[in-house]
């Protein structure tokens, strides 16, 4: 039984942030991880914005071959279509603590502006006057 992606991850921009939200709870599957990444780049493209707030406090774990995705695939085509900083809510979970944290080690930190934050409301903040 496949649970409903929006139970999972509820992403959206709103013209007055200027950024595009991730809100992502429990655990994602590596469809859902993808389709949801998928999702925010053509937020970010379609409002031409350059900027994201993941709240992944509530994230679950990210899979091997999804933090490699993520960091060969996925950033860098980001990146090329104006993807220029992400502000990270930090996960709770140990472990996907530390899958983030090591996509982050890895990202060439002149194209893309990575920050973790222990609240929404500093991540929000940075965002606004990065």
């Amino acid at each position: 039984m496949s649970s409903n992606s929006q139970d999972v991850y509820d992403i959206y921009f709103k013209p007055e942030d200027g950024y595009v939200t991730m809100n992502w709870k429990g655990y994602a599957t590596s469809e859902q991880f993808r389709q949801g990444t998928e999702i925010m780049l053509n937020l970010l493209i379609e409002n031409r914005a350059t900027k994201v707030l993941a709240d992944v406090e509530d994230m679950v774990i990210i899979g091997q071959d999804d933090q490699q995705w993520m960091e060969t695939q996925f950033l860098p085509r980001a990146i090329k279509f104006g993807f220029k900083a992400i502000a990270l809510v930090k996960p709770k979970n140990y472990f996907n603590k530390v899958a983030v944290e090591t996509i982050s080690y890895k990202v060439d930190k002149d194209k893309l502006a990575i920050n973790f934050f222990d609240t929404v409301e500093e991540a929000k903040e940075w965002l606004t006057g990065a």
